[in-house]
Order: structure tokens, then C-alpha cells, then sequence
């Protein structure tokens, strides 16, 4: 096992190393969201006048737009023995459902639908402009229903330009799938964190959250967001203003 730091940041614990090493010490869960690394298409048209994250001068055009270390045969049995019973969202792109999904099946987890976030802005493709990313909806053990059975397959929710991550997805579609799948107080699992945007739309709806994220860059980033959004969220309750910054409990752990 690889050395793992752990900080508690109000009702939201981080860890920054390899989830495959930290899930099996973990407690088990009952909902996962999480958009984990994969690569994305390669080659194309690489003398394309692109910008963003797809500059030539930061994508080298190869597929790997963030570390791909581990792939979908590593990635849903990590996630389906991390969880007790109960929901797991997992997103990728057109090209990686096949896979995502027989992966997920050869898991142990059953499959109740393929949802899609529609982004509203598209990326360039000659075959077609893409505008969509997917999230198999899987679940462990025995069904049930979400929480507003009203809801729609598709979310169309504006796609973040110019984050500081990659592939940094909206608040607000994090929020839906924790609030159809959990309650208040309940723990929401994020194996692959990125710059916590799940953790952020756990604190916001009163959920209490882990993250994994193995890039330092990143972690730093996530813990940064928490700690905003668990504050914000404090002041909210308390209707006040002008708070000292909150403390973070630092802990090696490896």
C-alpha cells in the first residue's frame, strides 16, 4: 500500500491515494457517483484549431486527457465491493458504455438504466458533434426505486468551460443523482474525486461524503472546494456571515 493522507474537513473525509488500495479499508457504502478516468478517442484531426483542454499544447491527442492508470476490469469490482447495498452511478462517454457495462455485469452489479447528461455545448467530430456523456445506473442488491420517480433519463445541465479539471463535471448534475438515491446524513462514495464536485453536491444537500483522488493537484484542489462548500453551507444554516475559516484534521496514514 502506497502512502495515503487522510483529512477530515467538517462531514467530508479525503483521501489522496490509490482507491484500490484505500476501498477495501473503507466502511462499506450505500451510493457511489463518480466519473472515473478512461481514454478518450485517438488520433482524428490533429491539425484542428482546438482550445480548452484539447490545446495541442496539453493534449498531445493520444487519448489520455488525465491518467488512465486502471481501466473498467479493475474499476467495477473496486467500486461493487466498496458498497453494502444500493446505487452506484458511473459516467463515460459513447465509446465506453460496452465496456463499462460488461464490466459491471461480470461485478456482480445489475443494471437498471443508461442515463445522459446532455451538455448543451458540444465538442467538435465529424461524425456527429458530441454533446452527451452517459451514466450507467447500476445497483447492489435488492432494487429500489429513487427518490422522484418523475425524473427524466436525460439532465440537461451546462457543461463547466474552462474549469481548472479536465474533465470537471456541474454541481447540479451531481445533485440529482445524490438526491434521488440517498437521504440526509447518508454517505455518498467518490473513488475517482477529481476536484470534488461530487463531494461539493453531497455537502450542499446534507450528505455526508468520501473522496479518493490519487493526484496531489487535484486532491488539493477538491479539499479547497469542500472546505468552501462545507462553510458556505454552515453559514447558510446559521444565517451568518463573516466566519473564521474552518480547520482540517491532517493525518498520515501510510
Amino acid at each position: 500500500m502506497g502512502e495515503v493522507t487522510k483529512i477530515v474537513i467538517g462531514n467530508a473525509t479525503l483521501y489522496h491515494g490509490d482507491c484500490l488500495d484505500i476501498l477495501p479499508t473503507l466502511s462499506p457504502v450505500s451510493l457511489v457517483v463518480t466519473d472515473p478516468p478512461y481514454l478518450l478517442e485517438q488520433g482524428g484531426m490533429t491539425n484542428a484549431e482546438m482550445s480548452g483542454k484539447f490545446d495541442t499544447r496539453v493534449y498531445d491527442n493520444k487519448g489520455a486527457i488525465v491518467d488512465t492508470p486502471i481501466g473498467w476490469p479493475e474499476i467495477m469490482p473496486a467500486i461493487f465491493r466498496a458498497m453494502e447495498t444500493g446505487h452506484a452511478y458511473v459516467m463515460c462517454n459513447n465509446r465506453h458504455v460496452a465496456a463499462a457495462l460488461a464490466a459491471a455485469a461480470k461485478s456482480g452489479f445489475r443494471f437498471h438504466n443508461l442515463l445522459v447528461w446532455d451538455k448543451i455545448t458540444a465538442t467538435p467530430n465529424r461524425w456527429y458533434m458530441k454533446n452527451c456523456e452517459f451514466t450507467c445506473f447500476l445497483f447492489k442488491g435488492k432494487a429500489k426505486y429513487i427518490n422522484d420517480c418523475g425524473s427524466q433519463q436525460l439532465v440537461r445541465v451546462p457543461n463547466i468551460l474552462n474549469a481548472p479539471h479536465p474533465t470537471q463535471k456541474p454541481v447540479e448534475l451531481m445533485k440529482s443523482y445524490i438526491k434521488n438515491s440517498s437521504q440526509v446524513g447518508d454517505v455518498v462514495l467518490d473513488p475517482f474525486m477529481g476536484s470534488g464536485t461530487t463531494g461539493v453536491a453531497a455537502l450542499i444537500l446534507g450528505r455526508q461524503f468520501i473522496g479518493i483522488e490519487k493526484d496531489k493537484k487535484y486532491f488539493d484542489m477538491a479539499c479547497e472546494r469542500v472546505e468552501n462548500a462545507t462553510r458556505q453551507k454552515d453559514l447558510f444554516s446559521l444565517g451568518l456571515e463573516g466566519l473564521p475559516g474552518l480547520s482540517s484534521e491532517r493525518e498520515g496514514v501510510g
